[in-house]
């Protein structure tokens, strides 16, 4: 809202009353007047106090109207023109516009001048005034009254006009505080939801990193088998290629009737058969092409899973089987833990598909099932469980429980509270970045459910995970 064009203040006043001595005396008692004359007709009002040294009283800007008609155009004007008022005494007897009316219109222009009804005598109460104005907060000065009291009036009111108007001010400035800051914070919520994407990969690719020599190794034998198949299999070609190449000069001879050439290029094939076994080729390329495309399958597997595991975040929510799930992870960490550790699979062949995102579910299992794997050591033994919930809330029949439990090094107990906590780890920090568990809390929340653990050292340790079963219609 705009204010009059004031530094400070707003001394701006508007009497309105059709006795011109009253309107004298305003003028003598508000403002500084040229001179000192004996007030007019009007100065018996005010119990003929003597009117002090105006020079040491605060001086206002006064407007001076007759009747509530003119009145109301000088506020019109006032607010047109920026300087509006900030009080306005209203005589409550005068002819043609009463002065409820009178005010009642004022407010319509502008609702923030103050208002005060000076009477003596008149056929309106406050509760009409109220009713006609359909304001509550007038002011009313009966006559006679002292002139200290029309000062007081004039004082309190242009400052409680400027307070407001204050509030105003500060109130609009809040509110663009609040836009700016709503702003800010959306602009931040958004950096940091992507800096939380970024995490999550970052850990996704640290867990690739751990994975990359075990997926070198799976990799390098079938492309080994593949390169020693394609090796054998080039050989037999050669031997074929030469047959047949001895089967079409054989052919010549016997259309040129030379049956001395063609018996010699005969006993050329018979040795040409047994120097590459010719009997057995096609059982030994069947073999080979058969070994080969099972070698070629399990890289594509391999490629597959790391890649599906490896990419940015999916965000299709759909049902999936939570035992195959787990499958796959095994297969993409398999050189972590084929050698000395044994995996013991106990599912629950009954669970229904759940509902969830599938790669996130799977980032949880690769991190736990690497951290047990690395908490074992050289040999020991992972157990993969799942079951229905079992617990007497409510809601517990549709609920799945996967618990993944390892025969290592365990937690220390005054760890246990702090290991979900994200950069917190208790690994070296060559094989630890701390965000690991707190990711999987993270993913398993989202998902509606609880991820918890129980652990002693040199005992083990075991997560227990909770996710809410959805019906797959």
């Amino acid at each position: 809202m705009e204010s009059p064009n004031h530094d400070s203040k707003n001394n701006r006043i508007i009497v309105i009353d059709d006795d011109p001595g009253i309107r004298e005396t305003y003028l003598s008692i508000l403002s500084a007047p040229k001179n000192r004359e004996v007030l007019s007709k009007g100065a018996e009002l005010f119990d003929e106090v003597p009117l002090p040294d105006p020079r040491s009283q605060d001086q206002f800007d006064l407007t001076l109207t007759e009747h509530g008609d003119k009145g109301i155009v000088e506020v019109e004007a006032a607010v047109r023109e920026n300087r509006k008022f900030a009080v306005a005494f209203i005589d409550m007897k005068m002819p043609g516009l009463e002065s409820a009316e009178t005010a009642k219109k004022i407010w319509e222009i502008d609702p923030d001048v103050k208002i005060i009804f000076v009477t003596a005598f008149s056929e309106h109460s406050p509760d009409d005034i109220n009713r006609i104005t359909g304001r509550n907060d007038g002011f009313y000065l009966r006559k006679p009254f002292n002139p200290e009291e029309i000062r007081q009036f004039a004082r309190a009111l242009t400052k409680e006009w400027l307070l407001e108007r204050e509030r105003e001010r500060l109130s609009e400035d809040l509110l663009n505080l609040n836009e700016e800051l709503e702003s800010i914070n959306q602009n931040l919520n958004e950096r940091v939801q992507q800096q939380t994407a970024m995490l999550i990969q970052t850990e996704k690719m640290a867990s690739i990193g751990i994975l990359a020599t075990g997926v070198t190794h799976e990799i390098h034998t079938p492309v080994s088998q593949i390169n020693l198949g394609l090796t054998r299999m080039k050989q037999t070609v050669v031997g074929l290629s030469e047959i047949l190449a001895a089967y079409g000069k054989l052919e010549l001879q016997v259309e040129q009737q030379s049956w001395e050439k063609a018996k010699t290029e005969k006993q050329r094939i018979s040795g040409l058969k047994q120097q590459y076994q010719i009997e057995n080729t096609l059982e030994a390329l069947n073999r080979e092409v058969t070994h080969a495309l099972a070698d070629t399958e399990r890289i594509l597997k391999i490629i597959k899973d790391l890649k599906s595991f490896s990419k940015e975040d999916e965000r299709e929510y759909r049902f999936v089987d939570i035992h195959s799930l787990i499958e796959a992870t095994l297969y993409v960490i398999n050189d972590e833990t084929k050698y000395d550790i044994e995996i013991k699979k106990v599912f629950d062949q009954t669970l229904p598909r759940i509902k969830c995102f599938p790669q996130k579910l799977s980032q949880v299992f690769v991190n736990l099932l690497i951290n047990a794997a690395q908490a074992i050591g050289e040999k020991g033994t992972i157990t993969i469980k799942t079951e229905k919930g079992k617990s007497l809330r409510r809601l517990a029949n549709k609920m799945i429980k996967i618990t993944i439990s390892d025969s290592g090094c365990g937690i220390p107990e005054d760890k246990l509270d702090r290991i979900f906590d994200p950069f917190y780890t208790t690994k070296s920090v060559e094989t630890g970045t701390g965000l690991g568990l707190s990711i999987a809390y993270d993913i398993i929340k989202a998902h509606g459910g609880r991820i918890s653990v129980k652990s002693k050292p040199d005992a083990g340790a075991s997560f227990i995970i909770t996710l809410p079963q959805e019906i797959d219609l």
